[in-house]
Order: C-alpha cells, then structure tokens, then sequence
C-alpha cells in the first residue's frame, strides 16, 4: 500500500513538502483562486489524507471522501463553511488533478439542528436574506419552548408561539406569517414532520399605504446623501431612477449596465425574476466614469493575485475562470477585500445594503423632511411618479417586477391623479364662477341625450334644441 508523505499544516507556506499538494495549490492558483484560497484547499486536502491515514487518494473514493465529510460537519465549530470547503477541495483534487470523477459530493447534514436548517436553504439556493430570517424566528420558537428539542414538540407548540406573538408580541400580520413560513419549512423540509392544520391566533393584516415623495423632496435628499467617495449618491439616484430595491442596486455586475442601449439587466430579482429597467440619461457619465475605475481596481487585483468574487449557482463549476473575469465584478465593489461567509474564499464583494441605507436615513434628516424615509422609498417614488404621469399600470408593474398587477395598483391611491387628485368642493367654494355653472349644465345636457327637463321658466333641453329661457341658470342659482 502506498503512502504519502505530508508535512505538518501551515498555511502560509505555499510549498506543502508534497509534489501532490503542490500541484494542488498551483493549481488553486492558476484557475483564479487568491493565495490564502489555496493555502484553504490544500490544508483540506492534507487533512483528508491525514484522516484516512496518510493513503493516496488515489486509492480512495467515494465512501472515503463521505466518511470525511461526516467527520468535518460533528467536529468542526462552524461546519457549513467547513464543509463548503472541504468539498470544494476534494473536487479539484480529484477532478483537476487526479482525474477520477466521484460524481457529485452529498451534504452530510451536521448535528445541531439550526445548521441542518442553513444547510438545507443553501442547497435549495434560498437566498441569505431568507436564511437569516429562518434561523432566527426557528431560534425563537426554541428560546420560547425554553430549550427544548424540536422533535419533541409539534403543532400544538407552533400554535402557541404564533399566538403569543400576536398578543403579547402584537406583531404585525406579515411578521407572523413570516414566523408561520419559517416553522412550516424547518418542520416540513429539516425534520420532515407533517404539522398538519394548525389553529393559531392569527394577527389581522391592514392595508397600509406606502411613503412617497415630492420630486422636489426627492432631489433635496439626492443632494444631501454623502458617503463612499459619490457612490452613495450615484447609487441612491439609481434607486429612484430605475425603481430598483437596494440589494439589486447593490449587487449589480458589470456585464448588467449596457450604456449605449440605455438599459440595465436586474439578476436574481425577487422571486428570483430577471427584468430590465431604463437606465436614466442623467447617470450615465458618472457610471461610466464608474465602471472604468472598477477595471483599474480589478486590473490591480488581478496583480496582487485577489480578483475574486462569488459566483451565483453552479456556474462557477461550469466557468472556472469567470469569478476573475471583469464582466462578472460587482460595479460597487467593496474598498475591502473580505471573506465569503459560505464558502470562505477572500475577494471582493458589493458594498453593504446596510451602509447605503444609513447613507440615505442620514440624508432626509439633513434634507429637513418630517418624516422617516429608507432606500425602499425611493422605489415608491418613482412608481408614483410615473403613474402621476400617465405611464400605462402594466409598464409600471414590468419595471418594478410585481408579480400580481394588484400589488402595483397601490399606487394610484397616492397618485396625485387618484383619488387624491380629486379637487375637493371646500376648494371651489370661492372659485365658481357662472360661466363654469352654465358649461356644466350644457355639459349634463348632451350627457343625457338631449332630453332633460328643468323648470318652465328657466331651461327646456327638448330633442329639437334649446330654448331660450327667460333667466340665465347662473341666475336662478345665485
């Protein structure tokens, strides 16, 4: 049997004392992966030889690799990154170097049952938005039952969660759905247990109306959002512009902005739905001018061995060179350089949603409105605006990406042509005049067909025509 001689781990050296490794690690390299990326696999790689007792791998398979992986989710303190790269190691070392396909690898799930749930919403590719929304009402409902399993309890514990948030909690009704769905999938998906029908204390939904701004407000915020060197401000007149929610903003790539067609390509939208918006003329230069200093920026990066940046799906599989490649960057990329929470590989990722939200909370305190606005605000405005302007409802609901036309309809009810163009009667009181009232009744005249009788002495609308009446209507009605 043959062995294989490993050196202790120490991932700062790129020479590991094995030919295998070595090839392993320039591997790594040469397919785009920063150094403390390879360092990542290699030390993975050592610790799988290591774990089957310094045997080739070349005399193990697939049995061995799942033995391993079971292993690395029960004893390391962070298994899902753990095993995103152990995975990720033991692919290339079998599939680049080796040659031996082993198929694709399992997820072995981990012991604690909040890591089974992360796991199962990242094969099924839930987003991590979703992810930490799950665990977190999932690690209430635990808290609440003061630490007991979730195997041991059912619908009847459910039931009482949903219901003390309702009362006690007085949550809203979105939140206790949103609690309802994250129970319904850890049960239904991670334990596999059918809750059946359950009978909860449910919170009533209202129908609330969204906040919206007058252009000239809007552009008082445009102007008062700092931050980033311009971008923030490049980015909130994205928002408002395009109808854009932050994360889209946030996470757009290089290859979505086609400047000479005028158009920007939204990826993975919500609902994971593509769409395309316009891209307003009054952006152009400066996200031009933003693009060629992302090239400066990832040509730099591309020197220092660190342009990086994570692929969506599988594609990375598919496309080994694409996380390097320009077109795949985020346009607002990150002054730091950081770590991927999922996979653990360092590169460059899109500035926080977080940071451009203060951004702009910061700047309606500065633009003296009287009420609190965010990011989505911005996306309100714009549909507003453009149903203020007679642009069709059904254009409208493309370019904010609604699936149901009834979710767009809300904003004809804070449209200045809604309901709330309406003149109000207190309005007219001093504005009346009686040439209006004698076009109004003209006007209800035709309306009804030409036969409308009014009193003998005033008005007679008969099918041959109008009669001269003896007083004017504005007369007889002053």
């Amino acid at each position: 049997m043959n062995a294989i001689v490993v050196a202790e781990p120490n991932p700062r050296e790129p020479a590991t004392g094995s030919p295998l490794l070595d090839r392993l690690w320039q591997a790594a390299r040469k397919r785009g992966d920063s150094q403390p990326t390879a360092d990542g696999l290699v030390d993975w790689a050592r610790r799988f030889i290591l774990f089957h007792n310094k045997r080739h791998p070349s005399q193990l398979g697939l049995r061995e690799a799942i033995h391993f992986l079971e292993h690395v989710v029960k004893t390391v303190p962070e298994p899902l990154p753990a095993l995103a790269q152990a995975r990720s190691a033991l692919a290339l070392l079998y599939g680049s170097l080796l040659g031996i396909d082993l198929g694709e690898l399992p997820w072995p799930r981990p012991p604690r049952v909040l890591d089974q749930l992360r796991l199962v919403l990242r094969v099924r590719h839930y987003s991590r938005g979703t992810e930490a929304c799950y665990v977190h009402w999932v690690r209430r409902f635990i808290l609440f039952h003061h630490i007991r399993h979730p195997r041991t309890m059912g619908a009847a514990e459910v039931e009482q969660f949903l219901g003390h948030l309702a009362t006690e909690g007085r949550v809203s009704a979105s939140t206790q759905n949103q609690a309802l769905n994250a129970l319904l999938f850890f049960y239904g998906q991670v334990l596999e247990i059918d809750l059946g029908r359950l009978d909860a204390v449910r919170a009533r939904r209202g129908k609330r109306l969204p906040v919206v701004l007058a252009p000239e407000e809007v552009r008082r915020v445009l102007d008062k959002i700092l931050g980033a060197n311009g971008l923030f401000s490049l980015m909130a007149r994205l928002l408002y512009g395009c109808g854009l929610r932050v994360h889209e903003c946030c996470s757009l790539r290089v290859h979505d902005i086609a400047l000479r067609r005028g158009q920007i390509l939204v990826r993975a939208g919500k609902g994971n739905k593509d769409r395309v918006v316009m891209l307003p003329r009054a952006v152009r230069p400066d996200l031009g001018r933003q693009l060629a200093a992302r090239r400066t920026v990832h040509e730099r990066d591309l020197v220092r061995g660190v342009a990086r940046v994570e692929l969506p799906d599988a594609l990375e599989r598919k496309y080994p060179r694409a996380a390097q490649a320009l077109e795949w960057q985020f346009v607002f990329a990150s002054r730091q350089l950081s770590r991927c929470p999922r996979t653990g590989r360092i590169g460059r990722h899109h500035i926080l949603d977080g940071s451009l939200q203060r951004a702009v909370v910061r700047a309606g305190v500065a633009a003296g409105l009287d009420r609190a606005i965010h990011c989505h605000t911005f996306r309100h405005s714009f549909a507003t605006h453009l149903v203020e302007r007679g642009v069709n409802i059904r254009s409208v609901q493309l370019l904010l990406g609604h699936e149901s036309l009834e979710t767009t309809m809300i904003y004809t009810h804070v449209a200045r042509k809604g309901i709330t163009g309406v003149i109000s009667p207190l309005d007219l009181l001093d504005d009346l005049t009686a040439e209006q009232i004698d076009d109004a009744v003209d006007a209800t005249g035709q309306l009804t067909g030409g036969v409308m009788a009014c009193a003998p002495d005033t008005l007679t609308i008969s099918s041959t025509g109008f009669n001269e009446p003896s007083t004017s209507v504005s007369e007889r009605l002053h």
